[in-house]
C-alpha cells in the first residue's frame, strides 16, 4: 500500500508540473499574440508618418514652381507691353537706303507744291492743299520733317481743322529728330495715322489710333533710340 501510496503521489506531483508548463506555455502565446497587433500597428502609424511628410515635402516643392511660373508670365506680359509702345524699326545697309525708303512713303514731300492754294495753319506754318478725285491733302514741312492730312471730299471732311492741331501741338512736346528725312501721315479718311523716321542706317515708324496718340508715341519712342 505504502508503494502504491508513493507512486500515486509521484503521478499527481506529475500532472501538476504539467499542468504548470501548459498555463505558462499558453501566457506566453497570448502575450504574442498580443503583442503582434501592436507592431502591426505601429508599423501603419510610421507610414502613415512617412506618407504625410512626402505630401508636405511635394506641396513645398510644387508651391515655388507656381510662383516662378506667374512671376515668369508676369514678366512676359510686361515685355510684351514694353515692346508694343516701341516703334517697329526696319534696318538698311546703309544711310542713303533708309533716307530713301522714307522719301517713298505715301505723303512726303520736299516742301510747299507751286501752284496750289495755301493755307495758314499758325505759327508761321503755311501749308499747301491738293484736292482732286474726291480727297483733299494738306500739306506742309517742320525741319526735316514733312507732314500730310488727307481728308475725303466726298464725304464732306476738311483736313484743315486738324493740321492745326497738329501744329499746334508740336509746339509743346518734340517729335524725334530724323537725321535726314521724317514723314507723318493723318488720314482721317480712314483714321489711320503713322509717323516714320531715318536715323543712321535705321527707320523706325509707330502707328496710332489719332493725332495726339500717334504724336506721344513717337516722342516716347525717340527717348529709347
Amino acid at each position: 500500500m505504502k508503494f502504491k501510496k508513493s507512486s500515486l503521489l509521484v503521478v499527481a506531483g506529475m500532472a501538476v508540473l504539467l499542468a504548470g508548463c501548459g498555463n505558462q506555455s499558453a501566457s506566453t502565446n497570448g502575450k504574442k499574440a498580443d503583442n503582434t497587433p501592436k507592431t502591426e500597428a505601429v508599423k501603419r502609424s510610421q507610414n502613415d508618418q512617412t506618407q504625410t511628410a512626402d505630401d508636405q515635402s511635394t506641396a513645398n516643392t510644387n508651391t515655388p514652381a507656381t510662383d516662378n511660373n506667374s512671376q515668369s508670365n508676369q514678366q512676359v506680359t510686361a515685355q510684351n507691353n514694353r515692346n508694343a509702345n516701341n516703334a517697329q524699326t526696319k534696318e538698311f545697309n546703309n544711310q542713303a537706303q533708309a533716307a530713301s525708303y522714307v522719301t517713298n512713303q505715301p505723303g512726303y514731300t520736299t516742301g510747299n507744291q507751286q501752284g496750289l492754294p495755301t493755307v495758314n495753319l499758325g505759327d508761321g506754318i503755311t501749308g499747301t492743299l491738293n484736292s482732286g478725285a474726291g480727297q483733299q491733302m494738306l500739306q506742309w514741312n517742320e525741319g526735316n520733317w514733312s507732314f500730310t492730312v488727307r481728308a475725303s471730299a466726298v464725304q464732306g471732311q476738311d483736313p484743315t481743322p486738324t493740321a492745326k492741331q497738329i501744329v499746334n501741338e508740336l509746339q509743346t512736346v518734340y517729335l524725334p529728330a530724323p537725321q535726314n528725312h521724317g514723314v507723318g501721315t493723318f488720314d482721317i479718311a480712314t483714321n489711320t495715322y503713322t509717323l516714320t523716321w531715318q536715323k543712321n542706317n535705321k527707320v523706325y515708324s509707330v502707328s496710332g489710333s489719332s493725332p495726339s496718340d500717334v504724336i506721344a508715341k513717337a516722342v516716347n519712342a525717340g527717348k529709347n533710340e
